[in-house]
């Protein structure tokens, strides 16, 4: 028995209303059916999209219901900060004016280190005048009482030995040259009255 094709009929899809379709009817067949297809997409993506909108949603309402009291917390401490930042102006101020009364005291101690380095300086050349002065009285002293005694001024100092019973037999003698105060005043003296008669 021979199929309902090989009798002459016709395939259902390649007619409507009895008419063959044609390569246009097909395409807008399968662009209408890539639109419903796109259509879901877009629907199902749409439908995500609101999911994932509404979950940042959630946590971001989550987040600025945490933040609130750490807003209000930062917001009592700026009002209780306020008395102290108006506090700080007058606190530079002093701090500024101490400065100033600190600098102006440097200048003084300076200007005090100064008078003193000048008073020091001053004190030197009397001690230096007055040990010269002194020394020369020495020796003058020394001259008149060498005159007294009738010993003449020597030149050089004499060596002294040591005390009998001093020297051990390991030891050799040593010379250890001792200068009396009037002999090194008669020296003086003697140079004095030198380069007076000269």
């Amino acid at each position: 028995m021979p199929t309902g094709l090989a009798i002459g009929m016709r395939h259902p899809c390649t007619h409507v209303g009895g008419k063959p379709m044609s390569p246009l009817d097909l395409l807008l067949i399968a662009l209408v059916a890539v639109a419903i297809w796109a259509v879901v997409e877009l629907a199902l993506t749409i439908r995500r999209a609101r999911a994932s909108v509404d979950e940042v949603t959630k946590a971001a309402n989550e987040t600025i219901e945490q933040v609130q009291p750490v807003i209000a917390k930062l917001d009592g401490a700026m009002d209780d900060l306020q008395p102290s930042i108006k506090q700080v102006d007058p606190l530079v101020e002093k701090a500024g004016v101490a400065v100033d009364q600190a600098n102006e005291s440097l200048r003084r101690v300076n200007g005090i280190l100064g008078d003193v380095s000048t008073v020091s300086g001053t004190a030197a050349g009397v001690t230096e005048a007055v040990n010269k002065v002194a020394g020369e009285a020495a020796n003058s002293v020394g001259a008149v009482v060498s005159r007294i005694a009738g010993k003449p001024a020597q030149g050089e100092a004499k060596h002294l030995e040591p005390a009998p019973g001093t020297e051990h037999e390991d030891d050799a003698p040593r010379n250890r040259g001792y200068v009396t105060y009037g002999e090194a005043a008669a020296d003086a003296l003697a140079e004095a009255e030198d380069e007076q008669d000269r």
